[in-house]
């Protein structure tokens, strides 16, 4: 068989065929990005009708086969419906999955108002503060000591900007898991990942921030160990409005 080898003591040798199994199955997200790129930045506009799955495969150099995947991969995500006998049809953005990866990181790539942003900085303090409220009362005594020493090596790592936001990004996961709340910590979680809204440009950080920063991480640890539900969410969604507020002055400095 072509791919097919015969191995010692006549084992069949399935790695060429493997890897030829592997390799088209990428064919369709290469094409999927391409077509998301073009929707999410306008070229082709909601209601606008794709080209044929022929045309397509000329264009891309891939098979229809290929094609009809990468189609099916855009409906998945919101981004297209496809009918049969009326083609596929570009959808308007509030039909979009806007927590999916490959929209997620489209959309940004085109947020220069940064409204998406300020969008997802909205759900993020909603979820954390709601989190924080459980957190509060669930949270046992080691994961409130895990927190304390988290934040004494944030305390330590004022002249490390990259070791201090790992240890500023663990802070608020510890929180999140203790809130018993997955689906509220996935959702943050790919804010987090793909807008990358807890990151502010290191350059910008001076020590004066990052100290405002941990002594807002104490204030809410102290209400956690107080049991005190709502001080910790509010103190968690203050801390988070400052944070993006710096951000997004940096941002429009220039800086």
């Amino acid at each position: 068989m072509d791919g097919v080898k015969a191995g010692a003591q006549g084992e069949v040798d399935l790695s060429g065929a493997v890897a030829r199994s592997r390799r088209p199955a990428r064919y369709p997200t290469v094409v999927a990005e391409e077509l998301a790129h073009e929707i999410i930045g306008g070229a082709l506009p909601a209601g606008s009708v794709l080209p044929a799955e022929p045309v397509l495969g000329d264009r891309f150099g891939f098979s229809r086969t290929v094609v009809r995947e990468a189609l099916k991969l855009l409906e998945e995500r919101g981004l297209v419906r496809v009918e049969q006998g009326r083609g596929t049809t570009v959808q308007s953005r509030d039909a979009w999955n806007l927590l999916d990866p490959l929209v997620i990181r489209g959309a940004l790539a085109y947020d220069d108002d940064m409204a998406l942003l300020d969008n997802l900085i909205v759900v993020r303090r909603v979820l954390e503060r709601e989190m924080a409220r459980a957190a509060a009362t669930r949270l046992t005594d080691d994961d409130l000591d895990a927190l304390a020493a988290n934040l004494e090596q944030m305390e330590a790592s004022f002249d490390d900007y990259e070791r201090f936001r790992d240890f500023d990004l663990a802070f608020h996961a510890i929180v999140m898991k203790g809130s018993g709340n997955d689906v509220g910590q996935a959702i943050v979680r790919t804010i987090h990942t793909h807008a990358g809204v807890m990151r502010p440009i290191a350059a910008a950080q001076s020590r004066s921030e990052l100290e405002r920063t941990a002594t807002e991480h104490r204030a809410i640890l102290e209400a956690l160990r107080e049991r005190d539900g709502e001080a910790a969410g509010e103190r968690i969604a203050s801390h988070i409005d400052f944070a993006w507020a710096d951000r997004k002055r940096f941002s429009a400095s220039g800086t």
